[in-house]
C-alpha cells in the first residue's frame, strides 16, 4: 500500500486531481478491458444476441468499452487544450530537440524529467493515439454490427490487432512511471543520487 500512497503523491506535485482521477480510471478500465477479453470466445456477434455467461463477458465490453471512449475523448481534450499538440507531438514538426536531450541523459544513465516535447510527452501522445485508436475500432465494430454491416468482422479483427497497442503501452508507460515515482522517491530521500 505504501508504494500507492508515494506514487499518488508523486502524481499529486505533477498533475491535478481531476487528471490523477480520470488517469487511474482510464488505466483500471483498459485493464479490466485486457482481462474481460478473455471471456469473450467464438463470434462477438452472435454473443451480442445470446443469454449466458459469455453474453455478460461481451455486454460488459461493450459498456466498459463505450465509457473508456467517452473517457479517452475527455483525456485528449483535456491533454491538448491545456498542454498543445506540439507537447505531445513535436517530431510532426520536425522539433528533436528535447528528444535528444533526453536520449543523451538516457545514454549517461541519467533519468531525464519529465519535461515539454521530451521522451515522456511523446510517450504520452503516442498513448493518446493508440487509445483512441482502439476505442474508435471498437465502437466502430459495435455500430457496424448492429447494423448488420458485412464488413464488421474485418474492423473486429482490426480492433483486436489495435489491442496490442493498448498492452503493450499499459506494460511499458505503467512500468517506466512506476520505476519513475520509486527513483524519484528515494532520489528525494537522498538514498539515491
Amino acid at each position: 500500500m505504501k508504494i500507492f500512497t508515494i506514487f499518488w503523491a508523486y502524481l499529486a506535485q505533477t498533475q491535478s486531481r481531476f487528471l490523477r482521477v480520470l488517469h487511474l480510471a482510464i488505466a483500471l478500465f483498459v485493464i479490466i478491458q485486457i482481462l474481460n477479453s478473455n471471456g469473450i470466445q467464438g463470434d462477438a456477434v452472435a454473443q451480442v444476441n445470446e443469454v449466458g455467461m459469455r453474453l455478460n463477458f461481451t455486454w460488459m465490453h461493450i459498456v466498459i468499452g463505450i465509457m473508456l471512449f467517452l473517457l479517452s475523448l475527455v483525456l485528449t481534450a483535456y491533454c491538448l487544450f491545456t498542454r498543445g499538440v506540439k507537447y505531445f507531438y513535436p517530431y510532426l514538426w520536425g522539433d528533436f530537440s528535447q528528444i535528444k536531450r533526453d536520449l543523451k541523459q538516457i545514454l549517461r544513465l541519467n533519468f531525464p524529467e519529465a519535461s515539454p516535447k521530451g521522451l515522456a510527452a511523446c510517450v504520452q501522445g503516442l498513448g493518446l493515439g493508440a487509445l483512441l485508436l482502439v476505442v474508435l475500432s471498437g465502437l466502430s465494430w459495435f455500430l457496424l454490427s448492429r447494423m448488420n454491416v458485412s464488413w464488421a468482422a474485418n474492423v473486429l479483427g482490426l480492433h483486436k490487432t489495435l489491442t496490442a497497442l493498448i498492452e503493450v503501452y499499459i506494460f511499458a508507460h505503467g512500468g517506466m512511471g512506476i520505476l519513475h515515482v520509486i527513483l524519484s522517491h528515494y532520489m528525494k530521500k537522498g538514498v539515491l543520487r
